[in-house]
Order: structure tokens, then C-alpha cells, then sequence
């Protein structure tokens, strides 16, 4: 559906001569990007408001997105699978930040063993996009300092200020992007070697 929307927009766009034929693909591809984040987004902030977790629903999936971006991970095969493992994710992870008791030994350990398996496995690349050797050194290097403010993000919060809400999130987002890194490594692995 989303594919189709794209592609009437970017032939209207051609017919009114805003672009080229020959971008006809590209801006089909970039227009599809867009409307997916869009309403996975939108969606994530519908689901924030439901639970009444706004703006724990925000910093979760501004944290998470920054982190995935340049950590990478698995990645589902389409954008609708991609869209429904958020759907998922998102209440789960607002339920867990609500529901669940706040241990700092037991969500310490969890985060730090986390930062160490992004720190070591980052960036993992996605099956149907390869990173050549300089996109693997820029994307390793920022996963790091990402994964550095991270690390101190939570601990100030944790740690210093005893903000267990916002550093139960920001644990969340970390554990989250390390599941899907093991996730992606596994997967590659196993595509490897068959």
C-alpha cells in the first residue's frame, strides 16, 4: 500500500514536472522511506498516549532509533514486518517500564552486559544492505561514542540522580538494540554458512 502511494506521488510529481523520469526509483524508494517512518512514529506516539507513557514512549524510541541506526542488527525481510515488531515492542517495553521493580543490580548488570555485547558486535550490517570497509569504520565509530553516551546517559540517571524511570528507558533502549545486534549476527552467521 505504502509502495503504491509512493508511486502515484512521484508520478504526479513527474507529470507536473517537479522531477525526472529517470528519478522515477530513486524518489519512489526515498518517498517510501519516509511515509514508513512516518507512520511508524506516529504510531509509537499513538501507543505512548494510550498508555499514558508519552513521554517515556519518546525518549525509549529516540534512544533506541539513534543507537539502532548506527549499531544495525537484524532486520526484517519487509517494511510491514519491520512495523508490526514495533508495534510490539513498544508496549512491551512501556509495560516493563511501569510494571517491573527497579533493581540497580539486576538492570545494572542487564545494561552493562548489553553495552559490552554492542561495544564488541557493533556495527552489524543488514543482510540486503553489506557496509563496505569505510561505512564499517564511520558506522563502528559512532556506534561507539553512542554507545559511550549511553553508558554515561544511564549512569548519571541511575547513578547520580536516582531517576529510575528514566534510566529503567534508557536501559530498555540499550538491552532492545543489543537483542536485535545478536539477533542480526546470528542471522548473518547462519546465512554464511549455508
Amino acid at each position: 500500500m505504502i509502495h503504491k502511494i509512493s508511486e502515484k506521488a512521484i508520478m504526479y510529481a513527474i507529470l507536473n514536472n517537479y522531477i525526472k523520469q529517470e528519478q522515477y526509483d530513486e524518489y519512489v524508494y526515498a518517498l517510501e522511506i519516509i511515509l514508513n517512518i512516518l507512520i511508524t512514529d506516529i504510531t509509537m506516539i499513538i501507543i505512548g498516549l494510550a498508555m499514558g507513557m508519552i513521554w517515556e514512549c519518546i525518549l525509549f524510541w529516540l534512544v533506541y532509533k539513534i543507537l539502532r541506526k548506527y549499531c544495525g542488527g537484524y532486520h526484517f525481510s519487509t517494511s510491514l514486518k519491520c512495523y508490526l515488531s514495533s508495534c510490539i515492542m513498544c508496549p512491551v517495553v512501556l509495560a516493563v517500564v511501569r510494571y517491573v521493580p527497579y533493581s540497580m543490580t539486576v538492570w545494572g548488570l542487564l545494561t552493562l552486559t548489553a553495552l559490552i555485547i554492542l561495544s564488541i558486535l557493533s556495527p552489524v550490517e543488514a543482510a540486503n544492505k553489506p557496509l563496505d570497509e569505510k561505512e564499517q569504520r564511520i558506522f563502528g565509530i559512532t556506534a561507539r561514542i553512542l554507545i559511550i553516551i549511553s553508558a554515561v546517559c544511564w549512569s548519571v540517571t541511575a547513578i547520580v540522580f536516582r531517576q529510575l524511570i528514566l534510566s529503567k528507558i534508557i536501559s530498555l533502549s540499550i538491552i532492545s538494540v543489543a537483542v536485535f545486534v545478536i539477533a542480526g549476527k546470528m542471522y548473518l552467521t547462519v546465512r554464511k554458512h549455508n
